[in-house]
C-alpha cells in the first residue's frame, strides 16, 4: 500500500465536561481503503442471503412521533423545576476545559460562551443536554432509543458524565481512500441486507486521482504524509475468501513503538493487550521490548497513557449488575499490573526496579456542583490516539483490544499521520526537530490535562516530556495531587484503597456532604483533569463472571 502525500490536516480534539456542549467529529468506522480496489463484489459469490430489516408500521412511527412531540412541548414546563443543567457554578467555568475543530497549525482558540454551541431551539428550551444527550453509561446505558426526546437518568440527582475525544479530518488522495473503503463496505453490506431492495443501490468508486481539492477560508494547514489503515475481513468488506482479512492498524502501532526513539503518548478506552495465549494482540510485548531496550541503553525512554478510570458500561461496582464492567476491568488490569503476563510484573521480573520511571498511567476526573452540592464525575476517555516522538500520529476507531487490531473481528478504521514540516523543540533538554502537526497536538493535550490550556503565562512548560522535571515534578506529581484531593473531598470511585468489595461499605461521609464550603475550598487546588489510575482498586477481587451467570458461558473473546 502506498504512502499518500496529504497538504493538510485538522484534528478536532473534544472533552465535553459536565455541563458543556461541543460539537463532535467521531471517530467509528465510516470507512477508508488503501488503495485501489482489488475486487467487485458480485452476488452470486461472496454472502448468502439474509431477511430483510423489519420494518416499523406506520401506526408505530406515528405513535413514537407524537410521544416526541409530547416532550418537546414539556421542555418548559419540566424546566422550572429540572435545574440539573442550570445549577452549575460559574465561578469553576474557567477549570472546565471545552475544545473547538481547530488547525493545528494555527493557534487554538477556546469557546468561552455556551450560546456559541447551542442553536436557539435548544436555547428556549433551557437544556443543554436534550433527553438523551444527558446520559451517564455507568448509570444508566441507552435504551429506548426511538424516545430521542426522554430523559435517561434524573437530572437532579445523577451528573452527566463528560467525555474526552480525539479525531481527525483529511483530505485529497487521503480522503479518496476513505471513501473506497466506505464503497467496499456499503457494498457488503448492500449484498447481505439490501441485495434485491433498489433503494439501496451498489456504489462504484471514482478514478483515484481526480478530485476537487477543498479550501478553508482563514485556516493554515501542515503539511504531512497520511496513510489510511484498517482492521477488516470478509464479513465487513466482502471479501470472497472467509480467510482473507486486514490488520494494518495493528501493524502500524507495533511499528510505531518499536521505532520510537523518545516517547509514546497513548489515550484509548481500553488497555487490553498482554503476554498471554488468550489475548493475541502484540502492543503490550511491543511496548515491553521498546523499555527493556531503554533499560538496557540506559536511554531516557517515556510511555504515557490515559484511560478511562472504569469501563463505560451500565452497573454498580460490586454487585451483580456490575458483571460486565468487572469483566473489562479484568482484563485491563490483568494487561496492566495484575499477574505474571501483566506489563509492569514482565518488567520488574526483568529487572526494571521502578516500571514507573519509563510507563505511567493516568486517567481524567472533572468536578462541578449540582443543586449547590459539589459533584464529581470521571471523563471518559473515548479517544484511539497514539502519538510518537512529536513526529508521528495513529488517530481512528481502533481500540487496543483483540477486537479491534486482529482484523478479523470488529471493523476499524485510522490513518497514520506523519510531519513533513518541523519547528525547533527540545527532547530531553536537547535541540529537537519537533513536528508542527503531531508536536502541536502532544503539546495542547498536555496543556489540557494539565489545566493550563489557553494560559497566557502558564505554571508549567509542556515543550519537553522527556526531563525528570517535567515527567516526575509536573505530569506524576498533578496527578498524585488531583487524586488525592478528589479521595478527600468525594471518597470517589474507583480509588487504591478499595481493595474488596467489603471495602465499599466502609467508606467514610464524604466532605462534599459533611461540608460543602470545605469541599469547595480543597478542590480549588485541582489543576486540570488529570488523575493517576487506581493500580490497587479491587486487588483482592476476582473479577472474571461467574461461569453459571450469562456472562460467565459467553467466550472470552467477548471481553478481549
Amino acid at each position: 500500500m502506498a504512502t499518500n502525500a496529504l497538504n493538510d490536516s485538522i484534528l478536532a480534539i473534544t472533552q465535553v465536561p459536565l455541563g458543556k456542549s461541543v460539537s463532535m467529529i467521531g471517530e467509528r468506522d465510516n470507512g477508508a481503503f488503501n488503495g485501489d480496489c482489488t475486487m467487485q463484489p458480485t452476488p452470486d459469490n461472496i454472502k448468502c442471503d439474509t431477511p430483510e430489516l423489519e420494518r416499523k408500521s406506520i401506526l408505530d412511527t406515528m405513535k413514537t412521533r407524537g410521544r416526541e412531540l409530547m416532550n418537546l412541548w414539556s421542555f418548559s414546563s419540566e424546566d422550572e423545576t429540572d435545574a440539573g443543567d442550570e445549577t452549575m457554578d460559574p465561578d469553576s467555568a474557567d477549570k472546565r476545559t471545552i475544545s473547538t475543530l481547530v488547525s493545528v497549525a494555527s493557534p487554538i482558540s477556546s469557546i468561552e460562551h455556551e450560546d456559541e454551541l447551542v442553536s436557539d431551539e435548544v436555547i428556549a428550551s433551557g437544556k443543554l443536554w436534550i433527553g438523551k444527550d444527558y446520559v451517564n453509561f455507568i448509570f444508566k446505558d441507552f435504551d429506548n432509543l426511538d424516545q430521542p426526546f426522554l430523559d435517561l437518568v434524573d437530572r437532579n440527582v445523577t451528573p452527566r458524565m463528560p467525555w474526552h475525544d480525539v479525531g481527525v479530518v483529511v483530505n485529497d488522495s487521503a480522503a479518496r481512500d476513505l471513501a473506497r473503503h466506505f464503497i467496499q463496505r456499503w457494498n457488503a453490506v448492500k449484498l447481505e441486507k439490501s441485495k434485491l431492495n433498489p433503494q439501496y443501490p451498489y456504489l462504484l468508486p471514482k478514478a483515484y486521482k481526480q478530485y476537487n481539492k477543498i479550501s478553508l477560508p482563514g485556516v493554515r494547514f501542515c503539511k504531512v504524509s497520511c496513510q489510511v489503515v484498517r482492521s477488516l475481513s470478509h464479513w465487513s468488506g466482502g471479501f470472497i475468501d472467509p480467510e482473507t482479512w486486514e490488520g494494518s492498524i495493528h501493524e502500524a502501532v507495533v511499528d510505531a513503538i518499536a521505532k520510537a526513539r523518545h516517547y509514546v503518548y497513548i489515550e484509548n478506552q481500553f488497555f487490553i493487550s498482554c503476554n498471554s495465549t488468550q489475548v493475541k494482540n502484540h502492543v503490550a510485548n511491543a511496548l515491553f521490548r521498546r523499555i527493556m531496550r531503554a533499560h538496557r541503553e540506559k536511554t531516557v525512554f517515556r510511555v504515557y497513557v490515559v484511560l478511562p478510570l472504569l469501563p463505560g458500561f451500565e452497573g454498580e461496582v460490586g454487585t451483580p449488575s456490575g458483571t460486565a464492567l468487572h469483566a473489562i476491568t479484568h482484563w485491563n488490569y490483568v494487561s496492566i499490573c495484575r499477574g505474571k503476563d501483566s506489563l509492569l510484573v514482565r518488567l520488574r521480573e526483568a529487572g526494571v526496579q521502578d516500571p514507573h520511571d519509563y510507563i505511567t498511567f493516568h486517567g481524567l476526573r472533572n468536578h462541578s456542583t449540582l443543586n449547590n452540592v459539589p459533584i464529581t464525575e470521571l471523563i471518559y476517555v473515548h479517544s484511539k490516539l497514539f502519538i510518537v516522538d512529536d513526529r508521528l500520529v495513529i488517530c481512528g476507531s481502533a481500540n487496543i483490544n483483540d477486537r479491534s487490531l486482529l482484523g478479523k473481528r470488529d471493523s476499524e478504521i485510522a490513518v497514520v499521520i506523519e510531519d513533513e514540516e518541523f519547528k525547533s523543540g527540545t527532547m530531553n533538554g536537547q535541540q529537537f526537530r519537533s513536528g508542527k502537526m503531531c508536536g502541536t497536538l502532544r503539546r495542547y493535550l498536555f496543556r489540557e490535562h494539565l489545566g493550563i490550556l489557553g494560559n497566557p503565562d502558564p505554571e508549567w512548560d509542556v515543550s519537553d516530556p522527556l526531563t525528570d522535571d517535567f515527567y516526575h515534578n509536573v505530569w506524576r506529581a498533578t496527578s498524585r495531587r488531583n487524586t488525592e484531593i478528589y479521595d478527600s473531598v468525594f471518597c470517589c470511585l474507583p480509588r487504591d484503597e478499595v481493595r474488596c468489595f467489603k471495602d465499599l461499605q466502609t467508606c467514610r461521609t464524604p466532605m462534599s456532604i459533611s461540608d460543602p464550603a470545605g469541599a469547595a475550598e480543597k478542590l480549588e487546588e485541582v489543576k486540570g483533569h488529570l488523575v493517576s489510575f487506581p493500580l490497587e482498586f479491587l486487588t483482592d477481587e476476582v473479577l472474571t463472571p461467574n461461569p453459571g451467570s450469562m456472562e460467565g458461558i459467553m467466550p472470552t473473546s467477548l471481553w478481549t
